[in-house]
């Protein structure tokens, strides 16, 4: 069960912590630093089992899950990693979390915004990886 939802966890999680983040606001700066901080390391900790469990002798899409989104048209959420997509998830995950540390105190004003929307981005950008559907690759474009 993990394995097939792991993909799904990699997407919302930083999404989810995007919009507490948020929530924190500027008013409390110091908990949303650490939010956003924690949010980025959770996901890039949560990326390193979908490496070591990814399987480079096959051409095949892995951890796939699929579940019916908008039956009128036939829209899945259905979403897999390919060996193209997984260094590009790995490299979102990696990256995300640098360019928290370096903003720590660089960024001065709404700080909460920025640090939430680097993290709604960085679950957007692993769904646009790891969509398998095109409805569903528009929506997190």
């Amino acid at each position: 069960m993990f394995k097939t939802s792991l993909l799904s966890i990699l997407i919302w999680l930083p999404i989810f912590g995007g919009v507490l983040v948020l929530l924190l606001g500027d008013a409390r700066l110091h908990a949303a630093r650490w939010v956003a901080l924690f949010t980025a390391v959770a996901t890039l900790a949560l990326s390193i089992p979908l490496y070591c469990g990814f399987d480079g002798s096959t051409a095949d899409y892995q951890f796939q899950m699929s579940l019916p989104w908008i039956p009128a048209f036939h829209a899945e959420y259905h979403l897999g990693v390919d060996g193209i997509a997984l260094p590009l998830i790995l490299l979102t995950a990696f990256i995300t979390v640098p360019v928290i540390i370096a903003a720590w105190t660089s960024i001065t004003r709404r700080v909460a915004q920025y640090f939430a929307a680097f993290l709604i981005m960085e679950g957007l950008m692993i769904g646009v990886f790891s969509a398998m559907d095109a409805l569903l690759f528009y929506f997190f474009w």
